[in-house]
């Protein structure tokens, strides 16, 4: 088993056995088809290996259409890529934004999943990729997100879609991403935005809550990992107090938030972090529903289709959703 210097092996972890079987095989896989690199803090070396293992990811053929496009605002233009549902006609537009620690996402890392997103849902999924902060002005990924949602709800009569609704979703740093734009935007346009999923969503720079203890060595997100992209976005300013950065945190209150749906993966360092954004948005009044994953680690939205048990729950997860947003059932697989 290739591994990092001086980290024990996923057989001498225990708290490894708890992944779903099939997952853990794929993942061991990764490990040894593309080691992860030795310095964690080497951010050239992560992006470089998520592409790599992005690549590698098990799929299957969806009948959407995909096409890219650009979105522009502020002087800024921003990649994003649209997947249609064969056949659809005008329907439901979900901007997705890609995960990656804020530095690795791209339109080709979440390919699949948004092309699985679509099919599955029988809405257009624009996925956003955000250019990295590394060199970038402080929080600028996270302004970029809010400028990219307000471009894709005012150009939605440009892309053929429901020009009355709009869903917004992410992974990981995209979950955070998701959530603080569609809470932003929610000051100046409510009830702009219905509701968001949030998958695994990064939520605080807090490294000691029981699950970045427990799953602190994970073999998809570890706690090294987690520091690494808090810093990339932070850039060392851990004590900062800014709904940017710190979701639960409102510099001014949230004017009629989504619904939100938020999906803890139970093998991974952020699981905590749903739980307390949980309630905190609970205690706000806010419509919260909370989805376990049980023995999935994070990530595991990607690699769907390397474990029946993660494939069945993300149909169930979506299915949820689409009742939550009144989106109907979700189409079969």
């Amino acid at each position: 088993m290739i591994k990092r210097s001086g980290e024990p092996s996923l057989s001498d972890q225990a708290q490894f056995l708890m992944i779903d079987a099939d997952l853990l095989a794929f993942i061991e896989q990764m490990q040894r088809d593309h080691p992860p690199a030795r310095d964690p803090n080497d951010l050239a070396a992560h992006v470089k290996r998520y592409a790599a293992v992005a690549a590698a990811l098990p799929s299957v053929l969806t009948p959407v259409t995909v096409g890219d496009f650009k979105l522009r605002g502020g002087g800024k233009t921003i990649k994003a890529r649209l997947f249609w549902p064969t056949g659809a006609v005008k329907p439901v537009l979900m901007a997705w934004f890609a995960g990656g620690g804020w530095s690795a996402g791209t339109l080709e890392t979440h390919d699949g999943l948004c092309r699985q997103l679509a099919h599955d849902l029988g809405v257009a999924i624009a996925c956003i990729e955000l250019a990295p902060p590394a060199g970038r002005p402080f929080l600028q990924s996270c302004d970029e997100a809010l400028l990219a949602l307000q471009s894709l709800a005012d150009g939605r009569g440009k892309l053929a879609v429901n020009t009355e609704r709009l869903l917004v979703g992410g992974d990981g740093s995209g979950g955070h991403c998701a959530l603080q734009a569609a809470w932003r935007l929610a000051r100046t346009q409510p009830g702009s935005v219905e509701a968001v999923l949030a998958l695994y969503p990064l939520v605080k720079p807090d490294f000691n809550t029981a699950s970045y203890i427990r799953c602190a060595q994970s073999p998809v997100f570890p706690r090294d990992d987690a520091v690494r992209a808090w810093q990339a976005l932070l850039k060392g300013r851990w004590e900062l107090w800014d709904e940017r950065a710190v979701l639960m945190h409102g510099n001014a209150p949230l004017q009629r938030p989504p619904v939100v749906v938020l999906v803890a993966a139970e093998q991974d360092v952020a699981h905590d972090d749903a739980i307390h954004l949980h309630d905190w948005l609970r205690s706000l009044g806010v419509r919260c529903e909370f989805l376990g994953a049980p023995r999935m680690p994070h990530d595991f939205a990607r690699m769907q289709h390397a474990s029946p048990a993660a494939r069945k729950l993300m149909q169930d997860v979506l299915a949820a959703f689409a009742e939550i947003a009144q989106l109907g059932p979700a189409p079969s697989a």
